[in-house]
């Protein structure tokens, strides 16, 4: 291959490199927006309806967008047992369950102890895929996740001081939400295989959303019973928070984490997660006038630095390590 090829070769892999770490960054900004909506719409709407009807209203969106990209290719739905047994697995062990406990949990513990758990994440991530997917991690990975982790926890120092694991009040709550953290990390990695399997953005994305929707149904039946004219009536803040969560959250947002991990392992993409203190402490300071500290400003800058370090440099540097002790 002549060398100015391979140069422009090399290029358009780091550029396309680049472009995947600032949709990682992006789409943690997305998700980070669903701390601060909750929290102003908790008062207006049950938890129920907060975890799952932005989930139906997304599939809505969605679906008849995937029937014209699916018409638009001459395609149908896969709805046959081979494709609909893993979408059942995502929606239900993935999806369904994570929103659930998620809702769960959050109730019975304090929000400093659900933000402890949360770090646990990226660990259940990495778990699910070594054995779903069989990623392994080498001396890079690990290094990224320990100083991601140290980024983070500079970021929520108030959670630290404020977090009280071993009451045994919240011991039930810190479980649930642990369960819920489990359910996340398989779902991530299970996306991952669907990507895999040559599935769509667009299709994993509705079809595990519509095996979920389905599974909520019994919970606004028994649970939490759901009145449209009740939800209509919430106010202009909670309907406009349920579309954001709907649009952004659960759907614009899940397309991109999916449409990156086309290229990336996701134990490299879910990295990003730790990022979400820092987005939501900035949204903090921007809609609820809270204050941001110099220290999380240096822990966001640690976590984005980890990021970039796996999601760009993370070849080059396993090269470089081979070559010094080759």
């Amino acid at each position: 291959m002549p060398p100015t090829r391979r140069l422009n070769r090399l290029t358009i892999t780091r550029l396309r490199k680049y472009s995947d770490w600032l949709l990682i960054v992006t789409t943690n900004f997305m998700w980070a927006t669903q701390a601060p909506v909750i929290k102003a719409i908790g008062d207006s709407l049950g938890p129920v309806a907060i975890a799952f009807i932005p989930m139906i209203l997304s599939t809505l969106m969605f679906l008849p967008v995937l029937w014209f990209e699916n018409r638009r290719q001459g395609r149908g739905f896969r709805w046959r047992w081979s494709d609909l047994r893993h979408f059942l697995l995502a929606g239900l062990l993935g999806l369904f369950f994570l929103q659930f406990t998620y809702t769960l949990g959050a109730q019975r513990t304090l929000a400093a102890n659900a933000g402890i758990i949360t770090l646990t994440i990226p660990v259940f991530v990495a778990l699910a895929a070594s054995i779903l997917l069989r990623e392994k991690l080498n001396w890079v990975r690990l290094a990224s996740f320990f100083l991601a982790l140290a980024g983070v926890l500079l970021t929520s120092l108030s959670d630290l001081s404020n977090a009280n694991l071993l009451n045994g009040r919240y011991l039930a709550g810190n479980l649930i939400f642990l369960a819920a953290c489990a359910g996340c990390g398989f779902f991530n990695a299970y996306c991952k295989f669907l990507v895999d399997r040559q599935y769509s953005e667009l299709e994993i994305l509705v079809y595990t959303s519509v095996i979920g929707s389905m599974a909520s149904v019994p919970l606004f039946v028994w649970m939490e019973p759901f009145s449209l004219h009740a939800f209509l009536s919430s106010g202009p803040s909670a309907v406009w928070g349920v579309l954001e969560l709907s649009f952004i959250v659960y759907g614009c947002s899940m397309l991109l984490f999916f449409y990156v991990l086309k290229r990336m392992d996701v134990t490299q993409a879910i990295l990003g997660n730790y990022l979400l203190p820092f987005f939501i402490a900035l949204l903090a300071v921007g809609f609820l006038k809270e204050s941001i500290t110099p220290t999380m400003v240096l822990g966001g800058a640690i976590i984005i630095t980890s990021t970039l370090i796996l999601t760009v440099f993370e070849d080059d540097l396993l090269g470089w390590a081979k070559d010094l002790s080759g």
